[in-house]
């Protein structure tokens, strides 16, 4: 577009495109921004330095002469002149300008555009076209979406957990990008679903999964009853560390969708419908003895079948039902029976992440560089989801019932 003066635009408006008018306010804003930053920059350098030629007081810094510097305005880079202050030989750093300068505002725009253009295109094609809008080349752009996922995931493996108080933890483990990632979401007492933690690693591993409770532990993790309810999958080694970090303080409700699976191996797959239909009745029931007579019916039918599948039944015994001695019911109990909620966490999380294909190390850096993507692209994904969290449905009325019951049971212990 040719160069339009204030005279002549009454006279040509009549003549510009669409296209024009736009460009012409976009020079125009952005010529704006650039003289509010040299404004910025120059209240910068009369604190530092005082007025130009002015006799120079003591501790004042000396102007040394002015160059070209980029600033990030609206995910843009733009080109400005910086002036420059000096002091016992050394540069003088301008407050206002790493602020325009500062990278964050690349991260956060460049993980806005991952999150929602991943999903749609591939991954390398949205680093391409970010890159070619705001001239930033494209290994900045990268490193700048790797900064903010890996801030993302030491959000949640380091957030402080004091302002929550803990009703029960969940904790689940799912391949993503040829690893294995444990996640653990905390429910407090005012039912709100949060993410505590996020290892690579699996729950057959004790030290995984104990390292991630302590590290739970130590940001402040504050129960909101003397017991913790735990809704575990059937790994050993997580209900051992559960275990040795809580001690009789946790109580544990194994997930009976986990459990259905594992049965499902020992029956042949006529028989699978059945089974669901079995197991859901069992769960489904309000009253505990009703649940037990249930279970025990479940072993009968599984007997004929398989031995080995009642063996796999009676393994995980009365945590199937924990939730049923706890008094809870509907949607409320049902939340809490299985890990569902991780497991929607994580399924949102590979749908975001769906259309990326390579998971190995770099080809150039190998193993130098930690590997560490399908758990960031994790948190990334579930960062970005947090907003759209709902609580828990039925927490109003059950939470009480829970919390209340939870005391007793410790109550009880102690009086036996």
């Amino acid at each position: 577009m040719k160069k339009i003066n204030s005279q002549s635009l009454s006279q040509l408006q009549d003549e510009l495109s669409s296209i024009d008018v736009q460009a012409l306010l976009m020079n125009r804003a952005k010529n704006a921004v650039l003289t509010t930053a040299v404004e910025l920059m120059e209240q910068d350098m009369l604190r530092l330095c005082g007025a130009a030629f002015a006799r120079k007081g003591e501790g004042l810094c000396h102007r040394g002469g002015s160059d070209q510097t980029s600033l990030m305005i609206d995910g843009a880079k733009l080109s400005v002149g910086r002036p420059r202050a000096r002091k016992n030989g050394e540069e003088v750093d301008l407050p206002s300008l790493a602020k325009l300068r500062d990278r964050d505002l690349l991260d956060d725009q460049m993980l806005d555009r991952i999150v929602r253009g991943v999903s749609t295109r591939n991954y390398e094609g949205v680093i391409n076209g970010f890159a070619e809008k705001t001239g930033i080349a494209k290994s900045s752009v990268s490193r700048a979406f790797k900064r903010a996922s890996k801030k993302d995931l030491d959000d949640i493996n380091g957030a402080d957990l004091s302002g929550y108080r803990f009703v029960a933890i969940l904790i689940d483990a799912s391949g993503v990008g040829g690893t294995t990632q444990v996640l653990a979401v905390g429910v407090t007492d005012d039912s709100q679903k949060i993410p505590l933690g996020l290892k690579e690693g699996d729950t057959e591993n004790a030290s995984v999964v104990k390292d991630l409770l302590t590290s739970i532990l130590a940001r402040n993790f504050t129960q909101a009853s003397s017991r913790l309810l735990a809704v575990l999958d059937g790994g050993k080694a997580l209900r051992w560390a559960v275990k040795a970090v809580w001690g009789d303080a946790v109580v544990i409700q194994r997930c009976w969708i986990h459990k259905l699976r594992n049965i499902k191996d020992y029956i042949p797959d006529v028989n699978h419908g059945q089974l669901w239909k079995r197991m859901k009745r069992m769960m489904g029931v309000s009253d505990q003895k009703v649940a037990e007579r249930e279970f025990e019916l479940l072993a009968d039918w599984l007997h004929t079948l398989n031995p080995d599948a009642v063996v796999s039944l009676r393994e995980a015994g009365s945590e199937l039902l924990t939730v049923h001695s706890l008094g809870l019911t509907g949607s409320f109990r049902n939340s809490l029976s299985s890990t569902n909620i991780i497991e929607s966490l994580i399924g949102v999380a590979k749908d975001k992440m769906k259309n990326v294909r390579n998971w190995d190390y770099h080809p150039k850096t190998g193993p130098k560089v930690p590997r560490d993507k399908a758990q960031r692209w994790v948190a990334m994904a579930i960062q970005a989801h947090r907003p759209r969290m709902n609580r828990i449905h039925g927490g109003k009325e059950q939470m009480p019932v829970l919390i209340n019951k939870l005391n007793v049971l410790d109550q009880d212990q102690a009086s036996a």
